[in-house]
């Protein structure tokens, strides 16, 4: 096989294993729903294209976006998913502060 052939054959599986992904977004949307709603959180669908929420914590109505196509929440690097998204919409909020770091004196 030559390397153009292997790289079309790569771009093509890769292609269809995207689309595969893609038809699973309304399932996802709707589990997504089911749990928002088992969870009492208030929330509403911006993209179905995408399953992009708008959802807002309990406690203090801040506002978290989330894509249940891909299971990320904005602004969050290590948390994905709804389960972790729920955690997040049903606890308080965090009281903690982030420590700046004092100016050495010279």
């Amino acid at each position: 096989m030559a390397r153009d052939e292997v790289w079309d054959a790569l771009k093509d599986y890769s292609k269809q294993l995207h689309a595969e992904r893609v038809a699973q977004t309304p399932d996802r949307i709707a589990y997504a729903i089911e749990q928002f709603q088992a969870n009492g959180i208030e929330h509403k669908l911006k993209s179905p294209e995408i399953g992009h929420f708008h959802c807002w914590r309990k406690s203090d109505h801040k506002l978290f976006q989330f894509y249940a196509g891909t299971g990320k929440i904005q602004g969050l690097k290590k948390q994905r998913g709804i389960h972790s998204l729920i955690r997040l919409l049903t606890a308080a909020p965090s009281t903690k502060r982030k420590h700046s770091r004092k100016k050495k004196k010279r």
